[in-house]
């Protein structure tokens, strides 16, 4: 069943569950996207304050995302977003942590321009097994109203 506009809620929650960081996959997406020594070099990241290989945050991100859809937005009938609001990589992903993801929604406002859709913000936080944030952030999504649906008559 789709899940429209009407058919979200403040303050509901979605356990979008883990994924865990595999190192060929961080050094990967590293060397494509964000080859700092950090993401991409043992020795170097050895010496830094990170004691090792991080994920680059983009990748953790994207990590999430996948969650994201997966677990919530793929059943509803978003048109995307305008994008992240706020983002923060607040504690670096080792390879091998497991990472918790779970989004909340903040609030909703109804299109003032557009009759067929809303906009809903969220949040969405992963953490690893200590309980530590490692990633944050607040977006706004654009979802279809339902067809039929009597808020629009």
């Amino acid at each position: 069943m789709t899940r429209y506009y009407e058919d979200i809620d403040v303050d509901e929650t979605h356990d979008l569950g883990s994924y865990t960081a595999d190192r060929t996959e961080l050094l990967s997406f590293a060397e494509r996207y964000d080859p700092q020594p950090i993401h991409v070099d043992p020795d170097a990241a050895a010496e830094t304050m990170y004691g090792g290989l991080i994920a680059s945050g983009w990748h953790t991100a994207s990590s999430c995302m996948r969650l994201l859809v997966d677990g919530f937005l793929a059943e509803t009938a978003t048109l995307g977003s305008f994008g992240p609001d706020e983002l923060r990589w607040r504690n670096p992903v080792y390879p091998g942590d497991t990472v918790g993801v779970e989004a909340r929604i903040l609030g909703k406002t109804e299109s003032t321009s557009r009759d067929d859709r809303g906009y809903v913000e969220s949040e969405v936080e992963g953490t690893n097994g200590d309980g530590d944030e490692v990633v944050y952030w607040r977006a706004t999504n654009i979802f279809l109203r339902e067809p039929d649906s009597e808020a629009r008559q």
